[in-house]
């Protein structure tokens, strides 16, 4: 096999398969060898070197042995060049094969996911991670379904995930309550999905249990069915560090009216023990996670897309955030759009002064926004957090921007509802990991309820994107990475598609999705194309040539040549034998010989073998009657060289 990057000795023609390949290179072969001996027809003929053309098919042995008794001449020449050219055109399907380079290509081939059920981890790995480097980012397309497919399949299976799913359908109601904005209505008991409704409170409280924390609560904006709530908050350094150890992007299940009565809603929180959004999703940095997860009540499921990012600046005590960094940091984050960022936005001058102001007075601040439709919701905050010591001195400022979308992808009816995974004496939900239901949120369910499994919530794939800049700087152009963000936003919809995928594969129904697997085929070079022309040409040029230059004598068989032509054709031109007779070799009593229809054929070679009667006809073909002759074989005429 070789190596190389030339196009013409590369391997670009697929044959489909090797049989077909070897097929053609046997034949090249054939042609070649043919052409040879043609060729060498043609020269013994030029020279009338019958004997020696007779040679050209004999064994090695036998032509050692003419060479030998004929000594050096230009007949025994022919022979000995005739045979190594020979040898070497017999080697021409070799050397066609050694000039694979490599010899195969590969090709895609889209096939369902299900095809390779068999072929599937028993405990499929659901989280992913996509570290967008400066010098990958050129390549990072083409492996985001690698990186994203990884830890799904046993190793060593060919596949690639696509984004090719069939969703199916989001289905939703009209909203159960007036005047909720943010919320994903799922059926008409109060079924439905937002984003993390608490964030905004800061739940601290006195010895006595009372909240103590400020009045951060959400107001509405406008008094509609699909009113959208925002909240604006100025408080104390004191109560920041409940605010940076909540977990960021944690969907909450609100399973029916009642228990959303009683604030018993749910939350979809990571896993501690294999997901980093645990604790990576709590503080600052600037990273993105992706997840899909699915949430089963009764026989009904959906399925939901999420992206959360959060984007900070940090600085120290005694360093100020810059106006004009701040500036330039709420601009980049708002839009990636050029023409919106050159475009004076209200909301971000208003919020870049508050700001400002809250970080004179030394304090923290926090305004954020809720707003969706039927079937997506999205939170935006934005916060300037100043933790303190334990002496109430300052540690850091950080200027947090975390932005979270969720959206309904399907509906479904199943076959089976939910069953408990474990027993619980209060209201409960199963944890599902990548399709694996593993345990339930019965410690820490709320007490005081009456036993009841609401459902299943199975987070199904999990994406966590890093490199998109340095969330410990207090310069805007460090702290966001402006071609990461952009790679990332231009590449959002890409990594959503593949992670709905792999999450269809592992939690919903594989043959939803197609997959891509590579198929090796044997193929062929130019160059191999180009030789095996070469000998088809030869071939035929062989062809022509003997016979327009010789007689048929030369280019056809040599038992045309023994026996003759039939009686009535052209004695001239023995042609082919089109009706073959009965040739023998028949015991006679001056030992084996060859006979026609009864007729044998002896050659007296002058040393006492004569062919049973006394004959002086040195080096001449006799006929010898062992039985009468037929009619037949009196038909052929003897005829010497």
């Amino acid at each position: 096999m070789l190596s190389t990057s030339s196009p013409f000795i590369d391997s670009s023609f697929s044959v489909y398969h090797n049989a077909i390949k070897a097929l053609i290179f046997g034949a090249s072969q054939f042609l070649l060898a043919l052409s040879v001996f043609k060729t060498f027809s043609l020269f013994a003929s030029r020279g009338n070197h019958f004997a020696s053309y007779l040679m050209f098919m004999e064994d090695p042995i036998q032509k050692l042995y003419f060479v030998i008794s004929k000594g050096f001449s230009r007949g025994t020449l022919i022979v000995f060049c005739f045979t190594l050219t020979y040898v070497a055109a017999s080697l021409y399907g070799t050397l066609l094969w050694g000039l694979d380079a490599p010899g195969y290509v590969m090709r895609s081939q889209r096939i369902p996911a299900s095809n390779r059920n068999g072929s599937l981890l028993e405990y499929p790995g659901y989280i992913s991670y996509l570290d967008i480097r400066p010098n990958k980012m050129s390549t990072l397309e083409q492996e985001l379904p690698t990186v994203i497919g990884a830890n799904l399949y046993k190793p060593g299976v060919n596949f690639s995930l696509t984004p090719d799913v069939n969703r199916g359908r989001a289905e939703y109601i009209p909203p159960v309550f007036d005047g909720i904005g943010g919320r994903i209505w799922l059926d008409e008991d109060g079924l439905s999905v937002t984003t993390d409704q608490y964030v905004m409170l800061i739940p601290s409280t006195d010895s006595n249990g009372n909240s103590t924390g400020p009045d951060c609560s959400p107001s509405v904006i406008n008094a509609t069915v699909s009113s959208a709530q925002y909240w604006n908050c100025t408080f104390n350094n004191t109560y920041v560090n409940d605010l940076l150890t909540a977990t960021m992007g944690q969907p909450e299940v609100h399973w029916d009216t009642a228990s959303d009565d009683k604030l018993d809603s749910k939350y979809i929180k990571p896993d501690r023990k294999r997901n980093i959004w645990a604790s990576f999703g709590q503080g600052g940095g600037t990273v993105m996670m992706k997840q899909m997860f699915t949430i089963t009540k009764g026989t009904r499921r959906h399925t939901f897309i999420e992206t959360s990012a959060r984007y900070t600046l940090l600085t120290i005590p005694g360093v100020p955030f810059a106006e004009n960094e701040v500036e330039d940091f709420l601009i980049r984050t708002w839009s990636n759009n050029a023409t919106e960022r050159a475009t004076p936005q209200p909301l971000l001058t208003r919020l870049k002064k508050s700001l400002m102001k809250v970080q004179d007075l030394g304090k923290s601040h926090q305004f954020g926004v809720i707003d969706g439709s039927n079937t997506t919701t999205t939170q935006v905050m934005w916060q300037l957090l100043v933790p303190e010591d334990n002496l109430g001195n300052p540690i850091y400022s950080l200027l947090r921007i975390a932005v979270t979308n969720i959206t309904l992808i399907r509906s479904e009816t199943i076959a089976k509802a939910p069953t408990a995974f474990a027993p619980c004496d209060t209201t409960f939900m199963n944890l599902a990991y990548g399709g694996v239901i593993e345990s339930t949120d019965c410690a820490v369910s709320t007490r005081n309820q009456p036993m009841r499994l609401f459902g299943t919530v199975d987070t199904s794939a999990v994406l966590v994107v890093y490199g998109l800049g340095d969330g410990r700087s207090n310069l805007s152009s460090v702290a966001l990475d402006e071609n990461a963000i952009q790679w990332s936003a231009n590449h959002s919809d890409a990594m959503d598609n593949l992670l709905i995928a792999r999450g269809f594969i592992a939690s919903i129904d594989p043959s939803l999705v197609t997959l891509i697997v590579s198929v090796l085929r044997p193929a062929m070079s130019y160059l191999q194309m180009f030789l095996v022309l070469i000998s088809i040409l030869f071939a035929i040029i062989s062809q022509i040539a003997l016979r327009s230059l010789a007689t048929s004598h030369w280019s056809n068989s040599l038992l045309a040549n023994v026996l003759g032509p039939l009686e009535g054709e052209d004695k001239r031109d023995p042609g082919y034998i089109k009706k073959v007779p009965d040739i023998k070799l028949q015991d006679t009593n001056t030992g084996p010989v060859i006979t026609v229809h009864g007729a044998s054929f002896r050659l007296d070679n002058g040393l006492g073998r004569t062919s049973g009667m006394q004959s002086d006809m040195e080096k001449h073909a006799v006929m010898v009657q062992t039985d009468p002759m037929n009619a037949e074989a009196q038909s052929f005429l003897r005829y010497g060289p």
